[in-house]
């Protein structure tokens, strides 16, 4: 078992950015150091993790020094250019180990706001500058401390930008480093821990490490794009792109991790008058994880009919559901106005966005114990295709399709229901037990021998899992409307 020497201090900090973006941008767990300065040393005989980790910190578990010159301290991209004062006259670098940062926030911005003003300074287009209270470890081995000329080491700001005093918070306010000689002086300062320069056999084999591993992040990267549906593209003049998660802003970083992040989507298609749209939206991981509970209450059905069970279902989902499509429902509202859709039309760009989205199947179970139900099933996974498993009631609510973009047939029926009528167009969900498949039921009117009349008004169905399927078109092997049941309608 690793012993540790604890130290507290005050700390800087420098962190890159790019240009344009600020420390609101990021959490700072998404910011790596490029480099601290610590002053005031002090040792603790030990540290209570309970009384660091709480409110206003930061919380890194290891943040490693460059220690090599040369090719290889350009291969530590991850690395931090470290200094610690011991004195006036001696100073080291070392691995930080188990690091909290803190006193680096503020007041809230405004009473009862969640937003913390930052204590931060851009002092470039490329870096921003943290100060506040450090607490560390570092491994028992006594510290071998350099001496050097600590003066020459870290070069202080030119006269005509003196000391600011204490900032808020009772931190001694450290004279700012020049920034464009920060790194290669602090790197002049001798690293003791590692030795001398590794071999050239060494050299290789660092390097060939660092490729595989390169290699498997990368390979990673793209399964997980695949597995999450991000990044999808469709050849026939559609597109979808989906980003990396992003803090949300109204997230208060003091609260309890975990914090809310926010995924952008785009979606482009077309619809069968080619008129084009672009839907532009956000959906939240909370809000993901809070429809995602809805589930539960549906993991032992309690009810002999099978509708039942799905009206109660479907119903459930597009309820708790309706309010988090707003922006989305506002989008198609004004795309309708803009373009001056009459009611098949409105319906049928909502029915050309989803049939834009790529199908997924969505099951109960693993993929071996849904493989071994149906011979659709067994068939659709031993072509490779994607599916998302361990699903309550296998199919996903309306935010969580929009969500992660995953879907299969009543998954998008429900979508398309929540949508319609919310858009005052009536709707409902169609499920068959003979075809094992659900469709959406659009009430514009009857069409030839495909509908079924609902409290008066007939409802046409319509194919969502494939694009090209206008209201009234289904697949001709689905055409029994007698095979049919309606599970949710709304007039």
């Amino acid at each position: 078992m690793t012993e540790y020497r604890h130290f507290t201090g005050d700390y800087r900090a420098w962190f890159r950015i790019s240009a344009g973006e600020s420390v609101h941008t990021h959490s700072f767990q998404e910011l790596i150091p490029d480099a601290i300065e610590i002053r005031n040393l002090r040792p603790l005989d030990s540290r209570m993790a309970e009384t660091e980790r709480v409110g206003d910190y930061v919380y890194f578990p290891l943040i490693r020094a460059k220690k090599k010159p040369g090719l290889v301290r350009r291969l530590q991209s991850g690395a931090t250019d470290i200094v610690i004062l011991a004195d006036e006259n001696r100073a080291f670098s070392e691995d930080l180990e188990h690091v909290v940062l803190s006193g680096h926030s503020g007041d809230r911005t405004a009473p009862g706001s969640q937003i913390r003003k930052t204590r931060f300074k851009k002092i470039s287009p490329d870096f921003i500058q943290l100060a506040g209270r450090i607490a560390f470890s570092v491994p028992a081995e006594p510290l071998k401390v350099a001496q050097t000329a600590v003066a020459d080491a870290v070069t202080v700001v030119a006269p005509e930008l003196p000391v600011s005093g204490t900032p808020a918070g009772g931190i001694q306010q450290i004279p700012d480093l020049v920034l464009n000689t920060v790194t290669d002086r602090i790197s002049s300062i001798p690293r003791q821990a590692g030795g001398c320069f590794l071999s050239l056999l060494q050299l290789f084999k660092w390097a060939l490490y660092l490729m595989m591993v390169l290699f498997i992040l990368g390979w990673l990267g793209v399964w997980l794009r695949q597995r999450e549906g991000g990044g999808l593209t469709d050849t026939g003049g559609g597109q979808i792109e989906t980003g990396k998660p992003r803090l949300n802003p109204e997230q208060d970083t003091l609260a309890p991790m975990p914090w809310d992040y926010l995924t952008d989507h785009k979606i482009e298609w077309n619809d069968f008058i080619r008129n084009a749209f672009l839907a532009r939206y956000s959906t939240s991981s909370k809000q993901f994880e809070a429809s995602g509970r809805m589930h539960r209450a549906f993991a032992n059905p309690q009810v002999s009919e099978a509708m039942v069970y799905w009206n109660a279902v479907y119903s459930e989902f597009s309820r708790q559901d309706m309010p988090k499509l707003d922006s989305l429902v506002q989008f198609f509202q004004s795309e309708q106005k803009a373009k001056n859709l009459n009611a098949l039309q409105t319906a049928e760009m909502v029915i050309t966005f989803i049939q834009e989205i790529p199908y997924c199947l969505v099951h109960e179970g693993t993929c071996s114990e849904a493989a071994s139900q149906a011979p659709f099933i067994r068939e659709y996974h031993a072509s490779g295709k994607p599916c998302l498993p361990n699903i309550i009631t296998g199919l996903q609510s309306p935010y969580e399709f929009l969500h992660n973009l995953k879907g299969d047939c009543d998954t998008r029926s429900l979508l398309g229901f929540s949508i319609l009528t919310r858009l005052g167009i009536p709707a409902s969900v169609w499920v068959s037990e003979a075809y094992g498949h659900s469709v959406l039921g659009v009430g514009l009117g009857r069409n030839g021998t495909h509908f079924k009349t609902l409290g008066g008004i007939p409802h046409l169905p319509v194919e969502l899992t494939a694009k090209g399927f206008r209201a009234g078109m289904i697949s001709p092997e689905h055409g029994d409307m007698n095979n049919w049941e309606i599970a949710l309608f709304k007039n």
